[in-house]
């Protein structure tokens, strides 16, 4: 009977993976925003604790957070939407004047005709390429507010009741045979600790790397001649550091190829080899590795491949997913032998809880 019995219970585990696979499956499209959203609410939670320790009053915390969060993102929709128009207008203006200026600095260098056409065509080219580009988000902007509806409503909601989320999951595993209970508990556990761990992980390089465009920037002013909006420049950069790899150049590189052109060549290179070399090379290879490993007790090369293989293969998604599907898999090889033995120990997960 016992053996009927666990042999139902599995069959019914098994056909809850199916139902969460085939959820999943309806939901990839909107999975970047779910994510994000898992990952916000870790960050609105921790939020949480640190007022209530001020305030001590549940209620008003809660109240608090949700209105700031609903506000910030209200307001800031309401600028995009409202200064639109102006944002397109003035990247056209930047492409045509990007345009004049490189066929103007083409002819004074008595380039060939031949090479000179290349580049023209390579311009009118980019030039079409990015007006297609705002055109597609234009287009683009209902798909956006869905996502951003998705991921608002899903932030508040893991925020509030995530922790109860997880006690549930407990409480139905506790009815399961004790080895996938193991398992279960211990993906679980390992998995709330990899989100805490990537998402502080991705705020504190954000941070560092802000800082270090603010120096490298001032520096760079006080060997040339001041560059303006150092503050402004650093928090997007800041910011644009939450993804890996290019986000950054986004911004520092636009703007040492503008200070090329127009006139300043030392200034807008040493912009842009500081913005490869710190930005890029040594936040993707020596920051982010060292950050995460030290927040996720893993080896750097670990968090150095799902930092950079997660976002190339899978996009934004992968930022969380990368990471998380690898550290999960070395997790469950090491610990598989203790997890299915009939002996309770502590595994590897719960020793990094403590």
């Amino acid at each position: 009977m016992a053996k009927e019995d666990i042999r139902f219970k599995r069959e019914i585990l098994g056909v809850s993976i199916l139902l969460v696979l085939g959820s999943l499956f309806i939901i990839y499209p909107f999975l970047d925003a779910i994510i994000l959203a898992v990952a916000t609410s870790y960050f609105l939670r921790f939020g949480h604790k640190e007022l209530d320790k001020k305030i001590e009053n549940e209620f008003l915390s809660t109240l608090i957070i949700t209105s700031s969060v609903i506000g910030f993102f209200t307001v800031g929709l309401f600028l995009f939407l409202n200064n639109f128009n102006e944002i397109i207008g003035n990247i056209n203006i930047l492409v045509i004047d990007l345009q004049q200026n490189t066929e103007q600095l083409i002819t004074a260098l008595n380039l060939s005709e031949s090479f000179q056409q290349e580049v023209s065509r390579f311009l009118l080219t980019l030039s079409e390429s990015i007006r297609v580009w705002l055109r597609s988000i234009l287009a683009s902007i209902p798909a956006l507010l869905i996502d951003l509806g998705i991921y608002l409503v899903t932030s508040i909601y893991l925020y509030k009741d995530g922790t109860r989320i997880k006690e549930k999951v407990f409480s139905v595993v506790q009815s399961f045979p004790d080895n996938e209970e193991k398992i279960i508990k211990s993906l679980v556990r390992s998995t709330d600790s990899i989100f805490r761990g990537v998402f502080l992980t991705q705020f504190m390089v954000a941070g560092i790397l802000g800082f270090l465009t603010a120096v490298g920037f001032y520096l760079i002013g006080l060997i040339t001649t001041p560059i303006p909006f150092i503050g402004v420049w650093a928090v997007l950069i800041g910011m644009a550091a939450l993804l890996p790899l290019i986000a950054a150049f986004m911004f520092y590189g636009p703007i040492g190829f503008y200070y090329i052109l127009y006139g300043q060549p030392l200034k807008g290179t040493l912009i842009l080899i500081f913005g490869i070399v710190f930005l890029n090379i040594l936040s993707e290879m020596v920051i982010r590795p060292y950050i995460g490993s030290r927040q996720m007790d893993e080896h750097p090369l670990i968090i150095f491949t799902g930092f950079i293989a997660g976002p190339l293969t899978l996009g934004l998604k992968g930022l969380i997913i990368g990471p998380l599907m690898l550290i999960l898999s070395k997790e469950f090889l090491l610990n598989y032998s203790e997890l299915v033995s009939e002996k309770p120990g502590e595994n590897h997960s719960e020793d990094k809880e403590n």
